[in-house]
C-alpha cells in the first residue's frame, strides 16, 4: 500500500509535502500545535486504508484535524459541493475564496464508501469459500453451473497471469482447453487448442441494483474518478478504494482459492491465424501461476522447468504464444488500425530503447518512465487483450448491440474494449453490457446509456489528466529540474563532442521525435533535447537531422535545431 501524502500549512503559508512516516509525523504534530502520539501507520501499521481504528480516518476524526487540508494517492477527487471532480496541487492562506474554489482538493474516500468496500471483501471471500467447496467437494460430486451462478467450471485447467513485477491488483490470465472437451467441431488440420483470456468479473457491481446500497456508492465511485493512474508524482490514484480493488482482482499463487472471470475462448488457425471461432463465458477458474514479464520471457527463452507446476506453465505459455503471434499477424496484414498500433508501439520501443542505452540502465517493466518494453512476456498479454478486445467487439457487432467506448479509443483505433475494469470505469461497463448480450446476464444497456457513460467517463479521465503526469518528468530546459538519466546521457554526450575534437555545439546528430512538445531523442545517446525550427509539430518517431546549439549538463538541459 502507498503511504499517504499528507499536506500541511507552514509559516511561510506553503504546502508541504511530505511521504515518509517521519516526515508526515512532523508535519501533523506542526498542525495540531502539540505533542501528539505517533499515528498507528507509522509504527509500522500500513494498512491504514480500510477506515478501521487503525485508519488514516480513524486518527484524524480523533485530532479534530481538518481532513481537508489532507491529500491521499487514494483519496477521491470529489466534492459534495462540486458538480465535477477537480484538482489541485496546493494552496495558501492568503488566497481568496474565488482563487481557492479554482483550484481542487483530493479528499479520502467518505466513510459509507469504505464501509461499502470492507462489505464487498468479506462477501467475496465467503463467495470464494462457498465455490471452493464446491468445485472440490469432499464427497466427490461434480459441480453444476446452477450451483456456481450458472458460470462455467474451468478449475481443472491451470492458467497463468504475466503482469509487472510491482502489479498490486492482477486482472487477466491466460490458458488453454482442448477444444475436443467443449463438444465443439474440431478442425484438425487447424488446431486442436482453444487459447482462453481470462478478465476478472466485476460486472456486479456495474448493475444497477437500487436495491444494493454498497454496489451503488462503488459504482458511483468509480464514474466520479474514471480510472486509476498509476504515474502521478503524488503516487497512484486508485478507480476504487484498494481493499475493493483486492478483493475483485485475481487470487494468484493460492492453491483451492478459486476466482470469478469472464473468459473469451477464441479457436485460432495455427495454419495462417485466422480466426474461427469464440465466444464469451461466465467463468469459475482456478488461482493462476503468477510471473512478472521477465520470468515469462525466461520461462519461454530457456529449457529449464525446474520447479513445481512450470512445466505445465511452460506449455500453457508456448501454445499461447503461438495462437496469438499468428493471430496478431493475420490481424495486423488485414487491419489497418492494427498496423497503426504496431507502428506506435514500435516507435515507443525505439524511444524507449534509445532513452535507455546508458552502461548498467535499469528499466521497469510497467512502461511508466520511458520504460516501455515488449519482451515475448509482454506480447503474450499484449497480444492475448487485443484478441479478447476484438473477439468481444466483433461478437458484439453480430448481435447487433452496443457497447459503451472510451472517447478515442474506437474499433478505427484498435482500441482496448473491456480488459481492464479494475482499471478503467468505461472497462467495467463494457464487461457488463458484454456479459448481458453474450452471456444472457442482467439487462443490457441501451444506446443512449452507452454513449452517456462514455460522456461521464470522459468528463472524469480528463479531469485527471490535467494532473501533471510523473512521466513528464523534468528533462529539458523548459522544465523545472532534470532527471538522472539526462543529466548522465548529457555528460556522454559532452565528453563525445570533445572527444572528436570539435566544438561542442554547431555539431550534427541523428535523432527521433518522441511524440511531445517538438522533443527529440538524440540516437546513440539517449538525451532529450528540445528542438526549434520546426514548422508544425514532429510526429513521434519522426526521424530527423538535428544542429546542437546548447548542451548544459548539470541543469540538463539539451536546445537541437531542425538541419533543413
Amino acid at each position: 500500500m502507498v503511504m499517504p501524502y499528507a499536506a500541511a500549512e507552514t509559516p511561510l503559508g506553503s504546502i508541504t509535502w511530505a511521504r515518509r512516516a517521519a516526515d508526515t509525523k512532523a508535519i501533523l504534530s506542526m498542525v495540531c500545535r502539540s505533542s501528539i502520539t505517533s499515528p498507528p501507520w507509522i509504527n509500522g501499521n500500513r494498512d491504514f486504508n480500510d477506515g478501521g481504528l487503525n485508519s488514516f480516518d480513524h486518527w484524524i476524526s480523533r485530532r479534530r484535524i481538518n481532513r481537508r487540508r489532507y491529500i491521499r494517492a487514494e483519496s477521491t477527487p470529489y466534492f459534495a459541493e462540486q458538480k465535477q471532480p477537480r484538482f489541485i496541487d496546493s494552496a495558501t492562506p492568503s488566497q481568496s475564496k474565488n482563487e481557492v474554489k479554482s483550484k481542487t482538493f483530493f479528499e479520502p474516500w467518505s466513510p459509507d464508501l469504505l464501509d461499502a468496500a470492507r462489505s464487498l471483501a468479506q462477501f467475496e471471500d465467503k463467495r470464494r469459500e462457498s465455490y471452493a467447496k464446491i468445485c472440490y467437494p469432499s464427497d466427490g460430486k461434480m459441480s453444476t453451473k446452477s450451483s456456481l451462478e450458472e458460470r462455467t467450471n474451468l478449475t481443472k485447467l491451470p492458467c497463468v497471469c504475466i503482469d509487472a513485477q510491482r502489479a498490486s491488483f492482477r486482472d487477466d490470465s491466460i490458458g488453454i482447453r482442448l477444444r475436443s472437451s467443449t463438444g465443439r467441431k474440431v478442425n484438425k488440420s487447424a488446431s486442436k487448442w482453444e487459447v482462453l483470456v481470462h478478465i476478472a468479473d466485476v460486472s456486479d457491481i456495474y448493475f444497477d441494483r437500487e436495491t444494493d446500497v454498497n454496489t451503488r456508492l462503488l459504482r458511483q465511485a468509480a464514474e466520479r474518478r474514471g480510472q486509476s493512474r498509476y504515474d502521478l508524482p503524488l503516487g497512484p490514484l486508485h478507480l476504487l478504494p484498494p481493499v475493493a480493488l483486492s478483493a475483485l482482482s485475481l487470487a494468484t499463487n493460492k492453491d483451492e482459492t478459486l476466482n470469478r472471470c469472464v473468459t473469451l475462448w477464441a479457436y485460432i488457425d495455427e495454419r495462417d491465424g485466422k480466426l474461427l471461432d469464440a465466444g464469451l463465458e461466465r467463468t469459475v477458474i482456478s488461482s493462476p501461476r503468477a510471473l512478472s514479464f521477465a520470468e515469462a520471457t525466461s520461462l519461454l527463452d530457456s529449457g529449464a522447468t525446474d520447479g513445481p507446476g512450470l512445466s505445465d506453465i511452460k506449455s500453457i505459455l508456448t501454445v499461447a504464444e503461438r495462437n496469438l503471434i499468428l493471430w496478431s499477424q493475420y490481424h495486423q496484414q488485414r487491419n489497418q488500425s492494427a498496423q497503426k498500433r504496431e507502428q506506435r508501439l514500435s516507435t515507443k520501443e525505439l524511444i524507449s530503447n534509445q532513452l535507455n542505452t546508458l552502461p548498467g540502465a535499469k528499466r521497469r517493466d510497467d512502461g511508466v518512465g520511458y520504460s516501455f518494453q515488449r519482451s515475448r512476456g509482454h506480447r503474450i498479454v499484449d497480444s492475448s487483450l487485443d484478441l479478447y478486445a476484438f473477439a468481444v467487439g466483433l461478437l458484439m457487432k453480430r448481435a447487433k448491440q452496443p457497447i459503451p467506448r472510451a472517447v478515442g479509443r474506437g474499433a478505427d483505433r484498435g482500441g482496448r474494449l473491456g480488459t481492464a475494469p479494475l482499471r478503467r470505469y468505461i472497462d467495467g461497463l463494457a464487461q457488463r453490457q458484454a456479459v448481458s448480450v453474450l452471456c444472457s446476464f442482467g439487462e443490457p444497456l441501451t444506446m443512449e446509456e452507452c454513449r452517456e457513460a462514455a460522456k461521464r467517463a470522459a468528463l472524469a479521465s480528463d479531469t485527471i489528466d490535467n494532473v501533471r503526469s510523473s512521466k513528464q518528468s523534468t528533462t529539458t530546459g523548459n522544465r523545472t529540474g532534470s532527471s538522472r538519466r539526462q543529466v548522465s546521457a548529457l555528460h556522454n554526450l559532452s565528453r563525445y563532442l570533445a572527444s572528436i575534437g570539435g566544438a561542442q555545439t554547431q555539431h550534427r546528430m541523428k535523432a527521433t521525435s518522441i511524440g511531445r512538445n517538438n522533443e527529440v531523442v538524440i540516437l546513440g545517446v539517449g538525451a532529450i533535447g528540445s528542438c526549434k525550427g520546426v514548422k508544425g509539430t514532429l510526429k513521434s518517431g519522426e526521424q530527423v537531422l538535428v544542429q546542437i546549439d546548447n548542451i548544459d549538463p548539470e541543469k540538463g538541459l539539451l536546445n537541437v535545431s531542425l538541419v533543413q
